[in-house]
């Protein structure tokens, strides 16, 4: 019962800081963005512990939309559009579809 209790724990802690962090990429301070997608891009590096799980959280917060527009941004910086590629495609390594 306490691993159950300890992982639900977990998923809800993950889950928040992927949501703060997403809603960071929105944010209109070019070091917030950069900061917020190299967060992002910790979460899904392959091969890490629970990556196949932060990529789930990351698509039922909706990441994938906001990783796209700030790739895509003209004024965002260029480390926060390299990142948000990166984690963009770190998503299609654990297939995850990007729901745009």
């Amino acid at each position: 019962m306490f691993s159950f209790a300890w992982r639900s724990q977990l998923r809800i802690r993950s889950g928040a800081e992927i949501g703060r962090f997403v809603a960071l990429l929105r944010n209109p301070s070019s070091i917030l963005k950069a900061c917020a997608a190299f967060a992002l891009l910790q979460f899904t590096i392959p091969g890490g512990w629970h990556a196949m799980h932060h990529a789930s959280l990351m698509q039922n917060a909706g990441a994938a939309r906001v990783l796209h527009a700030a790739a895509t941004a003209a004024c965002a910086p260029l480390e926060a559009k390299i990142f948000a590629i990166i984690v963009l495609r770190n998503l299609e390594h654990h297939h995850i579809e990007p729901s745009l």
